[in-house]
Formats: structure tokens, sequence, C-alpha cells
């Protein structure tokens, strides 16, 4: 018997210059269900002026038989009082470690910002999402979960990144493990390291590019595989970041056919493990 999948997203970043109406074409005709939309300067919906740009933006989604399940913004009173009432689930941040302070300095810290919403978001259906990141960003599902443990739960929720999961070396299994109590999204992409050159003393530089999800460290076989096992029934985001040969970042046309090969290889894993019809 089929059962229902995680609703697909896709995270618009890299199409900033298109018009709300424009992206939500663009989105449809790639046929996801829905997206996570970037909050920041110079795109579809900015900080300033949120409390009506965001408004317009879900109805041109609605219109199309789509929903905005996720904002990737700023944590202040504005961006939550916008998501509530818009009805937007995850209000995605990360948590960056910032120089001058100790990690358990920067954890209270982002704590503390979180508390600081209670009023925005009690008695909504919008929590705040935090995100692992490598590098310097709290990094692991064990660090997410340790930052938003002491925090209501209907508050702070995670929100797993299997791409940067897989570059600090997690098993997807284990880190959907520990993520699961308070697991509200999962975001779908996949790296590799490369080696950049070489320093002053000859030890190798390492960097990292953005590939498709069957070529990275993270298996997207494996993590659909646990999600489907727990049921898992929340959004899962394909994110769009994707480098070419040179390890240069792209953006608008010139990704869509990455995007059209993810998209179809996560519609096959969804079908294998969620034992869908075909």
């Amino acid at each position: 018997m089929a059962i229902s999948h995680p609703p697909i997203t896709v995270f618009t970043k890299p199409w900033k210059n298109l018009a709300i109406g424009s992206l939500a074409d663009l989105i449809a005709d790639l046929g996801f269900n829905g997206i996570e939309l970037p909050v920041r300067e110079g795109f579809q919906v900015e900080p300033d002026t949120i409390q009506d740009s965001l408004t317009r933006a879900v109805s041109a989604f609605e219109e199309r038989g789509m929903s905005i399940y996720s904002v990737a913004g700023d944590l202040d009173e504005k961006t939550a009082r916008a998501c509530v009432e818009n009805e937007i689930p995850v209000l995605r941040t990360m948590l960056k470690l910032q120089d001058g302070k100790s990690y358990s300095e920067n954890v209270e810290a982002f704590q503390n910002q979180c508390l600081l919403l209670t009023g925005e978001l009690n008695g909504s259906n919008t929590t705040i999402g935090l995100q692992n990141h490598c590098d310097e960003f709290v990094s692991s599902s064990v660090g997410m979960m340790q930052a938003i443990e002491p925090l209501p739960e209907e508050l702070a929720t995670a929100v797993l990144d299997l791409g940067h999961i897989g570059l600090e070396g997690e098993l997807e299994e284990i880190a959907i493990d520990i993520a699961w109590s308070r697991l509200s999204l999962v975001n779908l992409k996949n790296a590799l390291r490369y080696k950049e050159g070489v320093d002053e003393r000859g030890a190798v530089i390492w960097n990292r590019t953005w590939v498709t999800g069957k070529e990275g460290y993270t298996s997207w076989d494996k993590a659909v595989a646990e999600l489907a096992k727990r049921s898992f029934r929340l959004p899962i985001c394909i994110t769009c970041e994707y480098k070419d040969a040179n390890h240069r970042g792209l953006s608008g046309d010139d990704l869509i056919p990455y995007v059209k090969e993810d998209l179809k290889y996560l519609r096959e894993l969804l079908n294998v493990h969620y034992k869908l019809d075909s």
C-alpha cells in the first residue's frame, strides 16, 4: 500500500534576480512541492519589507499549488512575526562561532537570542530551525542538539543538513537518530574535498566543492532509507548548491540540469524506500 512521502522543497537562493511570480513559475515547472525562501538584501523578499513582501510571495506560490515551508532569515522580531502571520513552519538559521567568544559562550548567546523571540512565536506553528554547518559554525548533529536542548520544543527545532554531515564524517543514520526528537526539516546536498594547494611547509590545503546527490560523501540512499523507516513526512529540501569543474558556484539557468538530476534521483529513492506506487 502506498504511503505519503515528505514534500520536496528547494532553496531558491540561486534565482535572486527573478521576480517572485517568475520564480514561482520556475519552481512549479521543475515539479517541487514548495520552497525555502531566503530573506536577504537584494532578494525577492528583503528584511526591511518582509511584512508585506512575504505575504505576496506566499500568495504567488499558493496560486501555483505550492507552499513556502521554510524561510532563511534573521532571528529578530520582525522576521519572526512575518513568519507567524504567514504560517511559515520553520525560520532557519545557523550558529556562527564568533571570534573572541568560547564555544559555550556562543551557544549561550544563541539560546538567549531565541528566548527573546518567545513572545512572537508562542502559540504559533512557527519554530526556529537550527541547522548544522561545517567550518566556523556549530557543525555536528550533537552540537546542534546540544544548542537547542534547553529551549522549549515549540520554540527551537533541528534542521539537519546531510551535506555538511558528510563533510564532518558523520554517518547518515546516526545523525538522523541524534536529531530525530527535534527534527523539522532535512537538507540534502552533497560535497567532496579537493587539494587546493600546499602551504609554505608543503602541507596540503584542502577545500570543498558541491556536487550532485550521487557523487559526494553523503549517501542520499541511506539517508532516505532511514527517514522512511522512521516515517518522516516533514520537508526534504534540495539546497541547490553546485559548483562546476573549476569549483565556481552555479546560479540561474546554469544549475537547472543539476537540480533536475537531483530531483529525479530523490524521487527514485522516495519511491523505493517509502514504497510508493510508480
